[in-house]
């Protein structure tokens, strides 16, 4: 399975950075960090991809671990719609909004960049857990908070009964990765839209039917 790559093109997906400087020493350290592993890169390296000097690149970032925080918090940016919106939306249907969002959400995980930053940070959490939480601050705690507030709807609309709206966001997770994601992350898959649609799709009706009327 070929390497993902930011420093060629930015994606459509990834919020641009105010500097574009910062952009590419981040891409570059993107490209570092997934070809030779946190462990075995180097500033010199993602200087010299980069384009920049040793100077340049201290002067921006601290050390080797700030560069992969910010890069992190950079990667895990994603245009998701905010829990306050939500309510606009999903009274006519909000089965089928957390379908869509469900499909949204597991269309991110498997993008080949969003695989790539979490084997970073299960490689590297236990000895820095500050990027755990900032994976956590990107990617978990708001889809935690939109599906409380679509959990709320689902019990609003006699669809479904939750007691605990937690739990139902732990479910909801917990069916949308389950084997799918993992055999994504050890590469044995790269599934087609459609795949990662009709799982998607699965996962919601399984959530559904185990928390109905």
């Amino acid at each position: 399975m070929a390497r993902p790559k930011l420093s060629d093109e930015r994606p459509d997906w990834l919020e641009p950075l105010p500097d574009p400087r910062d952009e590419e020493i981040l891409s570059a350290a993107f490209d570092v960090f997934t070809e030779k592993g946190f462990h075995g890169a180097t500033m010199l390296e993602v200087a010299t991809r980069a384009k920049a000097s040793k100077v340049t690149l201290y002067r921006r970032f601290e050390n080797k671990e700030s560069l992969l925080c910010s890069l992190l918090a950079w990667g895990c940016r994603r245009n998701m719609p905010e829990p306050e919106d939500i309510g606009q939306t999903v009274e006519n249907d909000p089965t089928a909004l957390l379908t869509e969002y469900a499909t949204t959400v597991l269309t991110a995980m498997m993008r080949p960049e969003a695989l790539a930053l979490y084997r970073i940070v299960i490689a590297e959490g236990d000895r820095l857990p500050q990027i755990g939480r900032i994976f956590d601050s990107f990617t978990r705690e708001p889809s935690i908070a939109m599906l409380k507030v679509m959990s709320a709807r689902l019990v609003e609309a006699k669809l479904c009964v939750i007691d605990n709206p937690s739990e139902f966001a732990d479910d909801f997770i917990g069916l949308l990765r389950g084997d799918f994601h993992h055999k994504a992350l050890t590469g044995n898959l790269r599934p087609k839209r459609a795949a990662i649609e009709a799982h998607a799709r699965r996962a919601v009706s399984r959530l559904l039917k185990a928390y109905a009327v």
